[in-house]
């Protein structure tokens, strides 16, 4: 790396790497086994995964070594492998091994002996065995590679798989290749899937293996959305009853007059209990749901990429999983849509009550301002008549005062007619206090 190159470019290039296939010998046997963990669940199986690593005395790989882990517990001619994977909220571990001889009667008949195999490695190493290093199992796949010719149809492989229904095609592009199951989890928790084959390369088998395996994990992984989905049938039918009659009351009290508009506060509870609720599902669902898609995409892209081609009579695996898997998915897209469809109709109703409240009080608003403006109008209507009867009254008192004035000239020995001086001073005084009181209004409105 160079001093100009970004500090992320090796993570980032490595990505492409993360999780190679393992390269197939023409008898491989793998049983896979993926578990769901908890955070106490994945730390185990950390720990399990060092300890095994330690043990074996294999080195690990800097960039993908807490993702990824191929141990060889045994060597060739005879290799045992663990391939180890972690994924987000779950793990994946395959033990690979060699089949002297082919399959001949049900796989299950083999496997119980190859597991002691498996496990009298680990515990030789101080290792628990697989199915103690942490989690629940969600799914465990038995996929036997055969170089041996292709068969015509399913009744030749009928023996080999006890479930009634036998699912079976040639896979790839060259044709050299076969899948077979009857897709039933057998007595000790696995299903058998048998791959011959022609000639296939170590790696094209590892890839086919990866495709299979993938298959398996990723739809039960999806299928755990299924129960939730079922779960929440009931519940949002009775949710959407509820907003629908509660629309309908809504738009049944609009119409009425003023004295039902205590009615929105109690509308808006109502819808407010009912969005929590739906938030709540959203909140504790959401993320299974979305999950639930993306592990179904990749089943969708794992199917298309095995190529299948049918055989005469016989169901493959992608014809099955349309019929059966693609459904429960739709259920399970079907009720995330019904829960936002159901939250943005809840909003979109608590808006319309929202507004029709705002209007409710705007319009108490105007009211109580135009009361306010008829009062503010009759209250200068009395000021007005105030101030009249105010210039009678004080022309009364000044005239009054201008008489008792003359009065007192007269008293002093001048002829001063104090009636007539009144009489006379009356409009002038009466009209300098009324253009005193417009002033004063004038100055008063210019502030």
């Amino acid at each position: 790396m160079r001093s100009y190159d970004h500090p992320l470019r090796t993570v980032l290039h490595e990505e492409v790497h993360a999780r190679p296939p393992v390269a197939l010998w023409p008898r491989d046997r793998i049983l896979n086994q993926a578990f769901m963990l908890s955070g106490t669940d994945r730390q185990k199986q950390m720990d399990w995964v060092n300890s095994l690593s330690a043990q074996s005395k294999q080195a690990i790989d800097p960039n993908h070594g807490q993702t990824f882990r191929i141990i060889e517990l045994k060597p060739a001619p005879h290799r045992v492998i663990i391939k180890w994977e972690l994924h987000g909220e779950f793990s994946s571990i395959s033990a690979i091994v060699q089949q002297a001889e082919l399959i001949n009667d049900a796989p299950m008949l083999t496997r119980e002996k190859i597991e002691a195999d498996v496990n009298q490695l680990l515990a030789s190493l101080n290792v628990p065995p697989i199915h103690e290093a942490g989690g629940l199992r969600i799914s465990a796949i038995d996929i036997a590679f055969e170089d041996r010719p292709l068969f015509s149809g399913a009744t030749e492989v009928s023996n080999l798989f006890p479930g009634s229904t036998i699912l079976g095609s040639t896979i790839l592009s060259t044709q050299k290749a076969q899948i077979w199951t009857d897709l039933q989890v057998n007595e000790d928790g696995y299903i058998s899937y048998l791959v011959p084959h022609v000639g296939m390369g170590s790696r094209q088998a590892g890839r086919v293996a990866r495709r299979i395996t993938e298959v398996e994990i990723y739809r039960m992984a999806s299928m755990l959305a299924f129960p939730v989905a079922k779960s929440l049938s009931g519940p949002l039918r009775n949710a959407e009853a509820e907003l629908s009659e509660l629309s309908k009351q809504i738009s049944m009290a609009r119409g009425q007059d003023d004295s039902s508009h205590h009615q929105d506060g109690e509308f808006l509870e109502r819808i407010s209990a009912l969005a929590s609720k739906i938030e709540e599902w959203i909140s504790e669902h959401g993320l299974r749901f979305t999950a639930a898609e993306a592990y179904s995409q990749l089943v969708e892209k794992n199917l298309t990429e095995l190529n299948e081609t049918s055989l005469p009579g016989v169901q493959t695996l992608s014809e099955f999983m349309d019929r059966r898997f693609a459904p429960a998915m739709s259920t399970c897209s079907w009720t995330q849509r019904r829960l936002r469809e159901l939250s943005d109709r809840i909003s979109r109703t608590t808006q319309i009550l929202r507004t029709r409240i705002e209007y409710v009080n705007e319009s108490q608003t105007q009211e109580l301002l135009a009361s306010m403006d008829r009062r503010a109008k009759l209250q200068l209507r009395l000021q007005e008549t105030v101030e009249g009867l105010s210039v009678l009254v004080l022309t009364y008192y000044a005239v009054s005062l201008i008489i008792y004035m003359a009065k007192g000239v007269k008293e002093l020995g001048f002829m001063v007619p104090a009636e007539l001086i009144g009489g006379a001073s009356a409009p002038i005084i009466a009209y300098g206090i009324y253009a005193l009181n417009k002033l004063r209004k004038r100055r008063f409105s210019k502030r």
